[in-house]
């Protein structure tokens, strides 16, 4: 094992402070983080549950750092990403629970609305 792989931080869930609850306010917040075609590229990388630095995930994309960075932000203002800060080194960790639950809200959402007519 590398030292940059055996120096990550845990990011299980259960390491993760909660996220808040979804209110509608937070689904629309959702929705609009994964709007972008990079940012579900972004969360693609994923794959595993260890934490990305920055320039991992720039590593990976034909984007600027500047573009990667203001992705990323948008994806923790919508707690889809959690950050651990370790010095100089922002960690990102994804919280596929959030995603899971987001999922069951709008499937909800559908199944209500095959309930009403018009």
């Amino acid at each position: 094992m590398d030292t940059m792989q055996s120096a990550r931080p845990p990011c299980t869930e259960r390491d993760l402070p909660p996220a808040p609850p979804l209110t509608d306010e937070n689904l629309a917040l959702i929705g609009r983080a994964l709007a972008h075609p990079e940012r579900i590229r972004i969360i693609r990388q994923f794959t595993f549950c260890t934490p990305h630095i920055v320039q991992e995930i720039v590593d990976h994309s034909d984007l600027a750092q500047s573009t990667i960075s203001e992705h990323l932000r948008i994806l923790r203002e919508a707690h889809i990403l959690f950050v651990r800060e370790d010095g100089p080194r922002h960690w990102y960790c994804l919280r596929r629970s959030l995603l899971r639950d987001f999922v069951r809200e709008i499937e909800d959402l559908a199944q209500a609305n095959q309930l009403v007519e018009f």
